[in-house]
């Protein structure tokens, strides 16, 4: 009693959480970003970051002293350009500015433009030796010498649907990602040749984006495939910068299948390339030679789901082997091959997935890792040696580790978190020996409000699993059933795509915003879980999704509604639910097919049937409609709009490209003639990502306050 008569005590004595704080950016931050690690500039020495305001300054930090020294004068105006490039010195950085590319040397800030062209240049990026800057441009591909400007044209055939070097939409979006801005092209580690992947749209069905600004408005062109549909042509070729040739590897283009993310070996002779069925069921890696243009399979797999392209094989470095982060087996573990592709050794097994390889110590064989073995939740920091053995974890606190190794593995710094520590900076020895901590994100500030509390938890269901799951209830939460508390998931729900991990604020949708805590202090629980086939069950549990969508997402969000519901505080009459993109699919899933359930929703930017996605994504799940008709339908929303009861909101960008809108008019329209009423807010000149966030935002939370609050949304 008298704990309790205190913890009360303590929450009335903390300041409350006004709406101007969660809803109008009046608040502190959270955490504190002023400095932060920028990389090694050699063993002991790290590039370290001040920020203050606008300006930024980079030290030379000792790691094993503390000392720091002026490194660059200023650093402004390196961040924020996307896919831009340092040199390997860190001298260096290029980038584009107003169409043409500027190099900026950072010791002293002064830059010169290296290109002054009417079109374009796109992805500029220096050569293993900086001496040298590849770019596309209209197409085509070029290089040009960053001391004397000398440009040379690689490739001549670039137009409106051939593109040299820079990447069809979809192996943009789903093979190559985002983070590579359609740059599809590689250097070689010795400077003179550059590998690229020519596409050719020509077959693509177009589909017609309408801006509505002007008159009469504007119509933008796109190449899409959507599931089923005509992929784009590929070709994949290396140009060599001595002669000005390139040579075309040996694959046919007209093969309907994926060819992507290639990989230099160290001696700059032969290029591994991957290549990929239409089904997405059957890999190969070949290695190409980069002179003569001809393969050789040195590494099959086959999946009775799909086979996922590697995005990071990792090669040592005396040439003798490479590794492979393969989830063959139901998790992703690493395997040891010979540069034939024999299977020198399997490293590391078991019911846990490696993450993230973080560099090869070839001196003392031995390879490190982030693995979520200690928890699924955790990405910790192991390490094993290249002959299998004496695997252990380095990290010595579970939770959320970022690391980078120092250029000869005697230390690492890493920014660790858990769901109740805020983010820290240290210095360790490669045992996981602490040296220095370097800073600690957290916000003092943040110990005078009060606070909801956060608790980690595992939901069972009743076929043994433990959904992995977090919620924000108020601090003095009341258990008796007296008073009763709404409840809003906050979910993404697809394949492979967890939201529950052991990190403190909102990074991976970790409940750390005051949005959340105000509604915690109102007497509303923000939730989020994790189904089966979200990636904490390795691939064993996300392949339960094949041909399968939409299934065992409402199953097991269903089974977390029942799992509340049981708990006498819970209000069945306020269940929401809200996400976006498949966050949204999922929202109109849980309306549509446990309507018993769920009562409101915030659907944002979602697809409405499959057939109206691109091939890629869609058909390594689903395979193709006309191979997989059943699994459309039942995954359609089209199907089960007609079984809407709760409230719901719809939101959607009119020139999204990714999910585009008529995956929401179609719904609209769908309901309309059902005669259902709901909200709908379609947002002009908006993208996947809603361009007026802050209408977009004010709008979902008017929609909570409304339906959950029972009051208006404002001070």
């Amino acid at each position: 009693m008298l704990s309790m008569l205190f913890a009360l005590l303590w929450v009335q004595d903390l300041k409350p959480i006004t709406f101007e704080m969660a809803f109008e950016d009046q608040a502190p931050a959270m955490l504190n970003f002023e400095s932060r690690a920028d990389g090694w500039i050699d063993d002991t020495h790290l590039s370290w970051v001040e920020t203050e305001g606008q300006s930024s300054m980079s030290y030379s930090l000792d790691v094993t002293t503390g000392e720091k020294s002026e490194f660059q004068k200023t650093t402004a105006g390196v961040f924020g350009y996307g896919n831009a490039s340092l040199t390997a010195d860190r001298a260096h950085f290029v980038y584009v500015s107003e169409g043409d590319i500027r190099v900026k040397q950072l010791a002293d800030g002064t830059e010169k433009a290296l290109t002054r062209s009417a079109a374009t240049e796109q992805n500029p990026w220096f050569s293993p030796d900086g001496t040298q800057v590849a770019f596309t441009r209209a197409g085509n591909l070029f290089v040009i010498d960053r001391e004397s400007g000398l440009e040379t044209q690689l490739t001549s055939d670039g137009s409106d649907l051939v593109y040299n070097g820079w990447a069809s939409w979809v192996y943009f979006e789903e093979i190559l990602g985002r983070a590579s801005r359609y740059k599809a092209f590689w250097w070689s580690p010795d400077n003179r040749k550059i590998a690229f992947l020519r596409f050719d749209d020509s077959q693509v069905n177009e589909y017609q984006i309408y801006h509505t600004q002007g008159q009469y408005g504007t119509w933008e062109k796109t190449y899409y495939p959507k599931s089923g549909q005509q992929n784009p042509t590929v070709r994949f070729g290396v140009v060599d910068l001595d002669s000005r040739e390139t040579t075309w590897m040996d694959f046919d283009e007209k093969e309907d299948a994926y060819l992507a993310w290639p990989f230099w070996t160290p001696d700059s002779q032969t290029i591994h390339v991957q290549w990929l069925n239409r089904d997405q069921n059957h890999l190969v890696i070949y290695a190409c030679d980069a002179t003569s243009g001809s393969k050789k399979a040195i590494y099959t797999e086959k999946q009775a789901s799909w086979v996922e392209f590697f995005n990071d094989i990792t090669y040592l470095q005396d040439g003798t082997g490479f590794i492979l982060r393969s989830d063959k087996d139901g998790y992703r573990h690493l395997y040891l091959h010979d540069m034939d592709g024999k299977l020198r050794k399997r490293l590391t097994s078991g019911e846990f997935e490696v993450k993230v390889i973080e560099g090869v110590d070839e001196a003392n064989g031995r390879i490190f890792f982030l693995a979520n073995q200690s928890d699924s939740t955790n990405r910790d920091l192991m390490v094993v040696g290249l002959d299998g053995k004496k695997m252990k974890r380095v990290s010595p606190d579970l939770g959320v580790h970022q690391v980078e190794f120092s250029p000869d593995f005697t230390y690492y710094v890493d920014e660790f978190s858990d769901f109740h520590t805020p983010n820290r900076v240290g210095v360790y020895k490669a045992d996981g020996t602490l040296v220095r901590q370097l800073y600690d994100r957290h916000n003092p500030e943040m110990d005078q409000y009060q606070l909801g509390k956060l608790e980690s938890f595992r939901i069972p269901t009743d076929d043994g699993y433990q959904l992995p799951a977090w919620w924000l209830v108020p601090q003095d939460l009341d258990t008796s059933g007296k008073t009763k508390y709404g409840v809003i998931f906050r979910i993404y729900s697809g394949p492979d795509a967890p939201t529950v991990l052991n990190v403190y604020g909102a990074r991976f949708g970790a409940a750390r915003t005051w949005r959340d805590h105000y509604y915690a202090n109102e007497g509303v629980i923000t939730i989020s879980v994790d189904h089966r086939a979200s990636g904490h069950f390795g691939k064993k549990g996300v392949s339960l999704m094949h041909r399968n969508f939409s299934h065992w997402e409402v199953h097991d969000l269903s089974l977390a509604v029942k799992w509340l519901l049981q708990k006498p505080f819970i209000d069945a009459k306020r269940i929401g639910i809200t996400g976006h993109s498949y966050g949204g699919y999922m929202t109109l899933l849980a309306l549509t097919k446990a309507p018993e359930l769920f009562t409101h929703g915030v659907a944002g930017s979602p697809v409405t049937d499959w057939q109206l996605y691109d091939t890629v994504y869609t058909e390594r799940y689903m395979d193709r409609p006309q191979d997989n008709p059943e699994g459309y339908l039942a995954g359609s929303l089209l199907e089960s709009a007609a079984n809407l009861k709760g409230k719901m909101r719809l939101i959607h960008g009119d020139i999204d490209d990714n999910v585009h809108p008529q995956n929401s008019l179609q719904l609209v329209d769908k309901l309309t003639n059902l005669g259902i009423q709901f909200e709908f807010m379609l947002y002009p000149g908006s993208r996947h990502r809603i361009a007026q966030n802050k209408h977009h935002q004010d709008g979902e939370h008017a929609f909570w306050f409304r339906h959950f609050l029972n009051k208006e949304y404002g001070p």
